[in-house]
């Protein structure tokens, strides 16, 4: 199997026409190879509240992160803001739950749920699929079709992943399946691992 190196990965990123960043297109860059973990360790560190969320590049088109996950941590059910997204395993193991709109609900918009403080909505969903991703290189993706789902970490072992996003978003609508509501959630980034420590 081919490396693939992150320097590699962008580069081929960058070289996308508009028209071809697709969910397939993208996903067959991201899955191509033996991703080099070594060029991502200065990204993977957790933390002991929350799964780590740290910036690799974000330009106009793309923003890459890795993430990394201690045992039990996971996103709430959120979705993407309309724009897709693509994940990829790098360690340990990580589990997806996706969802779907059940008949009669509809997801707020997006300028209607940033302006009332809180949870909004009467928005029910269902859980269409609920899977461990055990296979180190395993690529899925979230689009306008699959577009609403979670992640966690399932194992004792720490988890890694690798995501790419596009368009790039500092927030999306996280759900409360039991409630039937969801509100806006501002995305933030941590700093990498050595500064952290240093502060």
């Amino acid at each position: 199997m081919p490396r693939l190196s992150l320097p590699t990965l962008l580069a081929r990123l960058d070289g996308l026409a508009r028209d071809d960043i697709t969910s397939t297109r993208v996903q067959d860059l991201l899955a191509d190879g033996e991703l080099d973990e070594a060029a991502l360790l200065p990204f993977v560190g957790t933390r002991p509240d929350k799964y780590a969320r740290r910036l690799v590049r974000r330009d106009q088109r793309f923003e890459v992160l890795v993430l990394t996950w201690a045992k039990g941590q996971a996103t709430p059910v959120h979705n993407h803001a309309g724009n897709h997204g693509w994940v990829r395993l790098v360690r340990g193991q990580i589990r997806e739950q996706t969802f779907r709109l059940v008949p009669g609900s509809a997801v707020p918009d997006a300028e209607l749920a940033a302006s009332v403080p809180g949870r909004v909505g009467n928005v029910g969903l269902e859980c269409t699929g609920d899977a461990v991703v055990a296979t180190i290189g395993a690529v899925a993706t979230v689009d306008r079709v699959r577009a609403i789902h979670s992640l966690g970490n399932p194992a004792a072992d720490v988890a890694v992943t690798l995501h790419v996003y596009s368009l790039p978003h500092d927030a999306c609508l996280a759900f409360d399946v039991e409630r039937r509501t969801c509100e806006r959630r501002q995305l933030a980034l941590d700093p990498l691992p050595s500064l952290a420590a240093s502060h």
